[in-house]
């Protein structure tokens, strides 16, 4: 998990309030009235109708597209990148019907976190519950910061939380954390999955090999300490490349001196 930059202001469209004045000098377009009339619907019935007319509003295009650009196409949970990721519920739609089509409560997840997930959403606190006015309905799109402050989940979500500093892992990619939160969000999501130390795993082991490898091909040490160095650099940018799978703990690598100790030991 790490840190996620949204805009909230800057909604989709599709999930603006069919309010006139929300659309100064232009109409009403027909993708935000068919969405107002959806998550009007959901408010009256007093909870999510699982059908494919509601199912697909939090899923129209200028929605997903804004979501995979800012976690640039990863599990907002575990940082996998898969073919099919799911734009999913911080606060699960089931309960929270009328934040079905709520902009700071959607997120990207792939279907393995997605499915584990599922409608687990413990609280610290007392839930809020929604008061069906118009005011209400103009700021649909803002009510999770008063709703945390409240409620206080135990579920983290990395567009409010930077889980950086909290986390730990294993060189054999194990995810682990003291703060309660978080470590409530590895657990339900499992986030320990076998897969998923695996493939973090296979982070460092790659390094070695291709620390391993240099040493062997350079035929002297100060080659051998200038190919050492510019494997050392290229780590350290992919770890500042968003776009790249498990970037908390290639950053965790670096932090705890994993590199050196990689490099010391083959040396």
């Amino acid at each position: 998990m790490i840190k996620i930059d949204k805009n909230i202001d800057d909604v989709p469209e599709s999930l603006i309030p069919a309010f006139p004045d929300m659309f100064p000098n232009r109409g009403i377009p027909r993708s935000s009235k068919t969405t107002h009339t959806r998550r009007k619907e959901l408010i009256d019935n007093g909870a999510y109708i699982d059908e494919a007319n509601y199912n697909c509003r939090y899923k129209y295009k200028d929605i997903k597209e804004k979501l995979e650009k800012i976690y640039h196409g990863k599990c907002a949970f575990c940082e996998q990148k898969v073919e099919q990721l799911h734009v999913e519920h911080f606060r699960p739609k089931k309960i929270y019907y009328w934040l079905a089509y709520s902009w700071d409560n959607l997120i990207l997840a792939c279907p393995r976190c997605n499915t584990h997930k599922g409608i687990n959403f413990d609280l610290n606190g007392s839930k809020c519950s929604f008061e069906n006015n118009e005011e209400n309905v103009r700021k649909i799109n803002k009510l999770s910061e008063n709703y945390n402050l409240l409620e206080q989940p135990k579920m983290i979500n990395p567009e409010n939380v930077d889980p950086s500093g909290h986390i730990s892992f294993t060189k054999n990619g194990k995810i682990n954390s003291l703060n309660h939160n978080i470590q409530y969000t590895i657990t339900t999501c499992q986030l320990n999955r076998n897969y998923l130390n695996d493939e973090r795993r296979k982070i460092l082991d790659m390094f070695k090999n291709e620390i391993q490898s240099e040493l062997v091909s350079s035929e002297n040490a100060r080659e051998q300490r200038h190919a050492i160095d510019v494997l050392v650099r290229q780590f350290i940018k992919a770890s500042k490349e968003q776009s790249n799978e498990y970037i908390a703990f290639r950053k965790y690598s670096i932090a705890n001196n994993w590199l050196n100790e990689v490099i010391q030991e083959l040396i």
